[in-house]
Formats: structure tokens, sequence, C-alpha cells
């Protein structure tokens, strides 16, 4: 028989094939099974993330929307939606699709851990082959970082590679992270999203671009792409008065119990009633994306949605808040907070802490002692060569005694130079240093007579010029170790990162290495531990000196001149996160890093020890699992306030 089109085709042995679905969401919906250990295992329910809705439909091929821009926190199920829309155009209309991840680690873990299961789970495994009738040819068209299947491909790269950005035409182009890539792409490939959006043009008006981002700064790429579109917004009705509102973070209210956080409820702006959790799910399927600008573009649309949208049975407003207490107690702990669980960019303010207002944080207590609060100490030292025909910059050891307490609190107890050669260590400013601790140079005391010992030490082994001294003199010691400051540490194939941002893989990393036998030391992250401390410098002192401060507030002894706190304050924030000291003196900067670090390999190591010993004392587990920095630190506040009794 003849079709409508004049084709001929046998009665009964072949039928027309179905036009595929119009939108995304009616393909997905009951298709996609969720694995067990996922929040919402079984049958894809749009119903459960109805915000996602839209953002699915926006890339399917009836949609006129071209662009999408999506400033999202974690915790929202957004990523998954993503994935549905290529399944799509894998399966149900099937094209040329291009993955864009921010680095290598993260395209990997998205491969063998998302897509193979979203393939699997959506049932098309069998359409991936290659596209080959080549015997010879060693192609499976089921690759890692490529897919093949009858009617297009979808091809996986890193936003650093250039080829893969430059390879052919695209009509999907999914960009994972945009953050976590440069702006401009090095050598002649020019601005990043630019290269991978030219892989769609020649698709006119029926290419599709979805973009997504946990945010950075106000100068990140996924914020700029926000600002040219039309600024979404999900609006849902209040369960009480049906007023329409967006969900802020602010309206998120505690109810504590002995000063324990017991709940949490959200406060309409309409009728000021309470709202609680369970009720968000109501609210969600009442919900609907709101624009607030008009697009730069006709065809873009963008998208920002924070954490407290997060479904219940996902991310509840309780667990929200908790992760807000905890982040007021950590160095940038606000920043990720900011940027991970409300989904906004985070406005750094001022290039260098105002001097005038540093001087302020001069305390009342003595240098040499140690104030109530401290609960460790650490030591951290800066080698300068000096200059052989400027009398005022002689060769030294520049050190500083800090004491560490509760949510990053910290008091400098000594800042102390030692002149001399620093080329032997045996001799000069490394002996003079030696015979200073061996005299009790490390041991302090409180008012109450308890002693402090230094627990650890840093030394800056520096360019390369005193590596050697740096190394052996710091081998005399247990508690004492050399360090090396990186702006940023790099990833290393397989390694776990501290999650401290974007451009901050890891706090430290300890080494050892083969030229000095084996010996351990660290590098830092100078960029991550000079923002800690900088944020840490604006906290201004509340009430009378002798009183509790607030976390992270940093405390000077009385007589601690202006000297100091130039060279502290020295160096200049850039946009990008680095610093640059403009030729001034930094060397209280670069100690203050290193004391601050090292405080951090120290309270690490003792959870640790602290996990060890509860295992092998029985402890479960989940009772193992509890132990953290907050535990250990309030075991060791413990034993200081018993030795007080004791006394």
């Amino acid at each position: 028989m003849l079709t409508d089109q004049g084709f001929l085709i046998e009665q009964n042995e072949s039928k027309p094939v179905d036009p595929p679905q119009e939108k995304i969401s009616e393909y997905i919906e009951g298709k996609r099974l969720l694995p067990p250990g996922t929040p919402f295992a079984g049958p894809w329910q749009n119903s459960r993330t109805p915000y996602s809705v839209e953002l699915m439909d926006n890339m399917s091929p009836f949609s006129p929307v071209q662009y999408q821009s999506i400033m999202k926190a974690a915790q929202l199920g957004i990523t998954a939606a993503i994935e549905c829309i290529i399944a799509y155009w894998m399966d149900e209309n099937p094209t040329e699709i291009m993955y864009v991840s921010a680095n290598e680690g993260l395209l990997i873990k998205w491969s063998e851990k998302r897509l193979e299961a979203l393939i699997d789970s959506c049932g098309f495994r069998h359409k991936i082959f290659a596209q080959t009738e080549n015997k010879r040819s060693r192609r499976t068209g089921d690759k890692m970082f490529s897919k093949h299947f009858l009617g297009g491909a979808l091809d996986m790269v890193t936003a650093r590679s250039g080829a893969g950005l430059r390879s052919e035409t695209k009509r999907l182009a999914i960009v994972d992270e945009a953050d976590g890539a440069p702006k401009i792409l090095p050598g002649d490939d020019g601005p990043y999203l630019d290269s991978i959006h030219a892989r769609t043009n020649a698709w006119g008006h029926k290419r599709k671009v979805t973009e997504n981002s946990t945010p950075t700064t106000f100068e990140g790429l996924i914020h700029e792409r926000f600002l040219l579109g039309d600024q979404r917004i999900f609006a849902v009705p209040c369960p009480l008065c049906g007023e329409l509102q967006p969900l802020e973070f602010d309206k998120i209210h505690p109810d504590t119990e002995g000063g324990l956080l017991h709940n949490v409820y959200y406060l309409c702006i309409k009728c000021n009633d309470a709202i609680f959790n369970h009720n968000k799910t109501s609210m969600l399927n009442g919900g609907f994306w709101d624009p607030q600008a008009t697009a730069t573009m006709k065809h873009h649309r963008s998208y920002q949605m924070g954490a407290q949208y997060s479904p219940v049975g996902m991310f509840s407003w309780m667990e929200l808040y908790q992760k807000y207490l905890e982040a007021k107690e950590k160095p940038d702990g606000m920043k990720s907070f900011t940027n991970l669980y409300l989904g906004l960019p985070y406005k750094e303010t001022g290039a260098r802490p105002d001097l005038e207002k540093t001087l302020k944080l001069v305390g009342a207590y003595d240098e040499k002692t140690i104030p109530d609060g401290v609960l460790w100490l650490t030591m951290a030292v800066d080698v300068q060569r000096g200059s052989e025909t400027d009398v005022h910059n002689p060769a030294r050891l520049e050190l500083e005694i800090l004491g560490m307490g509760a949510g990053y609190r910290s008091w400098s107890i000594l800042y102390k130079v030692f002149e001399g050669a620093v080329d032997d260590p045996f001799s000069g400013a490394w002996e003079d240093l030696a015979d200073w601790l061996e005299q009790g140079g490390a041991i302090y005391e409180r008012s109450d007579g308890m002693e402090f010992v230094v627990q650890i030490g840093f030394v800056d082994s520096g360019d390369g010029e005193n590596y050697d001294a740096v190394f052996r003199w710091c081998g005399r010691f247990d508690n004492i170790f050399p360090c090396k400051g990186f702006g940023a540490i790099a990833k290393r194939k397989g390694e776990k990162g501290d999650e401290v941002g974007i451009h901050n893989f890891k706090r430290y990393r300890a080494q050892t290495t083969t030229r000095s036998g084996g010996a351990l030391f660290y590098e830092v992250s100078t960029n991550y531990y000079k923002g800690h401390i900088y944020n840490n410098l604006k906290i201004e002192r509340e009430g009378d000196p002798t009183k509790k401060q607030r976390p992270g507030f940093c405390d000077f002894p009385r007589l601690r001149g202006p000297r100091y706190f130039e060279m502290l304050t020295a160096e200049e924030r850039r946009k990008d996160g680095s610093f640059y000291h403009g030729g001034r003196r930094n060397e209280a900067l670069d100690i203050r890093v290193y004391g601050i670090c090292a405080s951090d390999v120290w309270l690490d190591a003792k959870v640790l020890e602290a996990k060890a010993t509860a295992k092998s004392n029985g402890a479960t587990p989940a009772q193992v699992q509890m132990i953290n920095h907050k535990a250990v630190i309030e075991r060791i506040e413990l034993n200081t306030a018993r030795s007080i009794t004791n006394d």
C-alpha cells in the first residue's frame, strides 16, 4: 500500500513511527527510574519538583526558548531534571548533544554514576552503538565520554578542553557548573561560553542551550548570564491566606528550647502566620516562575532558586537553618552558605581591611599571657634572607605564637624577630630560635596557673633558597614542620577536596619529599587563608575587651604597634580571589596564614584520633561519625574548664 507520503510499505508488516512527544516533562513522567538510596526512589514524578517542569519543557523542540541560565543552590534536584533533558534528546528525539563539565573529576563522576544509570533506567541502552560498518574499527559507540546512537551523539568535554569545545555542530549544549570554568579560555579560544554557543549557531532558532551553576561572586559567569535573562523566581502561595510570594531565607525563623534549635517556621509576608516544612508540597505545586526583568534577548530565560525550595523529603528548613548556624562558626562560612544553599553570589567587601579599624582590635591583655578562651597554641615562622646593602632589612626569622579558640577565635600571644644568618640550620638565627624554644619559649601560662604549650609549628620553606636549612632545622623537632604556600592547591587525580570553594580545592595538603629523606611537609592554600583572615579582621569588638567576642574575632595584645598591623593588612584582595602585596612588607600576614593552617592540621588530627579511640572502645559507626571538630573542641573546653575548678 502507499502511504500519504507516497512510500510503498508492506501492509501489516510495518507501521509509522510515533512522532516524538512535544514536552520533555511528559516524556519523562513515570519513565525514568531513580535508584534506591536517592530521596525519591522509583518512577520519576514531576509533582516531586514541580519547579523543574518549566526548566525541562524550555528545552523541548517546540518551545521558543533557545537559552536558559539557572543559578541554583544544592539540594533541589535540578541536576536530575537537566539529565531528563539529555535523556529525551538521546532517546525520544535524537540529535547532536554536547555536555560540558567544569573539570575532569566532575565529568568522570557524572558519566560513570549519573549518565549510565540514566540510560539504563530509561531503557534505551540498546540504541547506543557505533555508527559504522567497518569491522576493523574498534569504535563501540558506548564510551565514557562519547555515546553514539542513530540520529546523533552525546559528546562530553571539560571547560578546559579547547579542542572539545571546537567540535562539530551541536543542537543541544548543556553547561554544568559554569562558575567552575575560566571566563576566558587559554590560548586563542576566547570567552568560554562564546565558544560553546558558537557550536549551536547552525541550528539557528532550533538551538537549545542550558547553563547551570552554583554561583560564586557577582562577577561569576552564571550571575552575569542570569542578569542577561528575564530573572525568574518561583512564587508560591501561602497555604493559609493564598498570598503569592517567593521563599526567602530571612523569613525562616528558629524555635529554640534550652538554647538548642528545636524547630523552624516560615512567616508569610501578608498574614504573618507560621508555615511549616510539611506545607511546602502544596506550596510548590501551586507555584510558578515569575519573570522579574526583560531579557536582553527574546528567547533567553534565566532562573534563581535557593535550597529553601527543596521539596519535602529532600532538605528541610530545619536542616537549612542548621547549616546557617554552622556557617557562622566557620572561616568564610557565610560565603559557602550563600553560594551553596541560597544559590546567590557572594559579595566581597573591600580590597584591604581598613588599617584604622584594625588598630582598634588591640585588646586588654599583655603579650606572652594566655587570655580566657584560648584552647591551644600554634607557632609559625617566616624566613627572610634580607639584604646585605639595606640595614633595615637584615636576614632574620619572624615568629608568631597564636592562641586559638572555639569558632576560629584567635589571639596573638607573641610576635618575635630573630636576626641573623638563615642559610645554616645550626647557627645564626636558627640556633637562636632553637635555644629560645629549649628555654621555654613555647610554654605560656594562664592567670589560673594552667600551662599552654605550642602544639604544632609551621616554618615557611620559601622559594627554595633556604629549602634545605628549613627541612634540616625542622627535623630537630617532632611537632614543627616545613610548609610552602601556593595561591590555590590544584586537584590531583582521585583526590578528595575540602569543599572550600571553586578557587580553592583544598585548604592544605600533607606531602613527603624524597629530597629530604621522606620528610613530611605541608602545602598551604594561601588565597584561602588570607581570605579567611581578612574576613575575620572585619569583625569589630563588641563591648568590654575582656568579655567574650563573636566567632572569628581576632584579638591582639595591648602594646602591639601599628607596624605589625600594616604588614597584616598589606595585600590587596583581587576579584578573582588572589592577593597582591604591591611591594609592601607582608610578613605578619604570611605568618598568620601558616599559624591558622597549622591549627587546622592539628585539629583535624585530633578528630581522627578521637574517632580511632572511640572505635577501639566499641563505638558504633554512627557514634564515630558524630565525632567532628565541634565535638573535639567541646571536649578541649571541658578539660580547660576542669583545670580551673581543680586549681
